[in-house]
């Protein structure tokens, strides 16, 4: 901005897009979907501030409008001159919605899709299941509309997971099942090496999966063979986090341990110790890069989320509690590239800056006994699964958008 100010020469010069290329490479910026209107159409319609519903520092819609066309506006010529820049613009943009802007869109949608659910990553697909199904739903994201039913598991299924249009469910039938979401067709089943499955990972090739006797198997989509058998845990697994790019993966157990295993190898590199074994212990884990968030669910309920440095055995950096804290048991969370930390409790959800260990703001409050049971994140926007209250609303999903539009 300094050098831009100079003359209108340099502001040129500030403008290379071979220079903000670069800029957008070192902090990991890369190309992504072209911006969103969710804004638009039936996300006008039916914005989020219902009875029971409160959507912390919601723009007025027409401010909302007429600020997306301001930026539309002084943006494009940007974006004429420099499209990189207008890409680190746009990231930088998304960062302050989440963290202080005002929200500017929402929508509530009826009838909650189930206990279980993934969106894809392009908003097109929602697919859910519920705990005493054995089939899955296969949902338009723009309409809500039921695309397919997924029928096969012979018995409920309790996991689902999402990669592009390949979906994984797995079920207490003792089966994995590979779907494509597009046409509804089953594309593989994994029999022998499931057990009763309650948690999984899948990223489009290997699927990762709780096993017999306290174990995580990793499996492989196409060849239908078991790559390894992670054995360490002495109590169930009650979470699982997979990350293929460093062949990562995370479990955390009633045993009160979190484990972080190298899957190439079949190894465990860091152990952490954060609780002792409970029988009602629930253990939830979120990891990007060397952060690693987690929470205990147990009897007294404990609302404090940890944050830890899995290098060199692992250490806490972070204590998320106090007056901004939650007040009731932490439900679910989800970390995201950016650092920021999305955590949710019975009526509440929450804000926080992981890697610094403070609080960034409150994002939804409920009222009339309605219940948050969980939620899911991107980097452009939030969903969050409601269960009703006592005056009949419906379980619902809550979405906010935090697309910067423009550039």
């Amino acid at each position: 901005m300094t050098c831009a100010g100079l003359s209108r020469t340099w502001q040129r010069i500030c403008e290379d897009d071979q220079t903000w290329r670069q800029k957008c490479f070192e902090n990991g910026y890369v190309e992504f979907d072209a911006p969103s209107f969710r804004f638009l159409g039936g996300w006008a319609a039916n914005r989020a501030q219902q009875a029971g519903i409160t959507i912390c520092s919601h723009m007025d819609f027409q401010v909302a409008q007429q600020n997306r066309q301001a930026r539309e506006v002084a943006y494009g010529q940007c974006y004429e001159r420099s499209p990189w820049k207008s890409l680190y613009l746009r990231k930088k943009r998304i960062i302050s919605n989440w963290r202080s802007r005002a929200i500017q869109s929402s929508t509530v949608q009826k009838n909650g899709p189930g206990d279980s659910y993934q969106v894809s990553e392009d908003g097109k697909y929602i697919v859910s299941t519920g705990f005493q199904r054995g089939t899955v739903d296969v949902l338009c994201g723009q309409t809500g509309a039921q695309l397919h039913v997924l029928r096969g598991h012979t018995d409920q299924i309790r996991c689902i997971r999402l990669h592009g249009t390949t979906l994984v469910s797995g079920s207490w039938d003792q089966t994995l099942r590979v779907w494509n979401i597009v046409d509804g067709k089953c594309l593989h089943i994994l029999a022998g090496e499931a057990w009763y499955v309650n948690y999984l990972q899948f990223d489009g090739k290997r699927v990762v999966f709780d096993g017999r006797d306290c174990t995580v198997k990793v499996w492989h989509l196409h060849t239908e063979k078991c790559l390894h058998t992670l054995t360490g845990h002495t109590s169930e697994v009650t979470s699982l986090l997979f990350e293929p790019e460093r062949d990562l993966v995370v479990s955390g157990s009633r045993d009160g341990t979190i484990r972080v295993w190298d899957v190439q190898r079949g190894t465990c590199i860091t152990h952490l110790v954060l609780h002792e074994w409970s029988p009602l212990l629930s253990i939830k884990v979120q990891l990007r890069g060397n952060i690693l968030v987690s929470k205990m669910s147990d009897i007294p309920h404990d609302p404090e989320v940890k944050v830890w440095d899995i290098r060199e055995g692992g250490s806490c950096l972070h204590h998320l509690h106090g007056g901004n804290g939650h007040t009731s048991l932490i439900t679910s969370l989800q970390l995201l590239d950016s650092g920021l930390l999305v955590t949710a409790s019975d009526d509440v959800v929450k804000l926080w800056d992981a890697e610094k260990g403070i609080f960034v703001r409150d994002l939804i409050r409920l009222q009339y006994q309605n219940r948050i049971l969980d939620l899911k994140a991107t980097e452009t926007w939030l969903v969050c699964g409601v269960q009703a209250g006592y005056w009949g609303m419906g379980d619902r999903l809550i979405y906010i958008d935090f697309d910067a539009s423009y550039p």
